[in-house]
């Protein structure tokens, strides 16, 4: 079985609601409608625009977390051999590059400015401070932890559709068996409705949709 295609659903469910809020529907297939799929279709149409809403933030946030990174190593890498020629005992953190997550990229610049405002009041840590790294260093970490949140919310996003995906489609495939008695299987009021299998047959009409 293949992934589920939110978006083909999303565009059927959205296709649901043209057809069962419509002023000349079919009253028994607008009242199936408005009792049967509406509230799990709501649910569902308004978790999947969530989730387009957070893959845009996320990859915006994480362009500029990146570009922000970018900005910050060469400044990183020199402020690290800079404390560790005056302090060679200095417990400073890895280069960024050997960081493995987010997460620990913050905690690498965190631990940096940390060590080196343990040595202020002498030159090299006060030109650390108020040079390129130590002036840049907050705005990047806000930018990496932007972009965590984001892709944590992006994460919460998708779990609340998938969530809301299987009563959706069960109502879905109840709605639709109505519309396929009223109308007819070759109305085009079922065609635009109908999920048809990843091969394009005919399925008669109860599979889920597919990628």
């Amino acid at each position: 079985m293949g992934a589920i295609d939110y978006k083909r659903f999303h565009r059927i469910l959205t296709r649901c609601q043209e057809l069962g809020t419509d002023p000349n529907a079919r009253p028994v297939v607008a009242r199936v409608y408005t009792d049967v799929l509406k509230g799990s279709a709501e649910a569902f149409l308004t978790a999947h625009k969530s989730v387009i809403a957070g893959e845009s933030a996320a990859g915006k946030e994480g362009a500029e977390a990146n570009a922000a990174l970018v900005s910050i190593d060469q400044p990183y890498r020199e402020a690290r051999a800079v404390a560790l020629a005056y302090v060679p005992t200095l417990e400073v953190p890895d280069t960024l590059k050997r960081q493995p997550t987010d997460t620990d990229k913050v905690t690498a610049l965190e631990d940096l400015l940390d060590a080196v405002d343990d040595h202020l009041g002498t030159p090299w840590a006060d030109d650390i401070v108020n040079g390129v790294f130590g002036q840049r260093a907050p705005q990047v970490i806000k930018e990496i932890r932007e972009s965590v949140d984001a892709n944590t919310a992006l994460a919460n996003a998708k779990n609340a559709r998938a969530t809301a995906y299987g009563p959706a489609y069960e109502k879905y495939i109840s709605f639709k068996r109505v519309v396929r008695e009223v109308h007819g299987p070759s109305s085009k009021e079922y065609k635009r409705i109908h999920l048809r299998a990843a091969s394009g047959g005919d399925d008669g009409g109860d599979d889920g949709p597919k990628e």
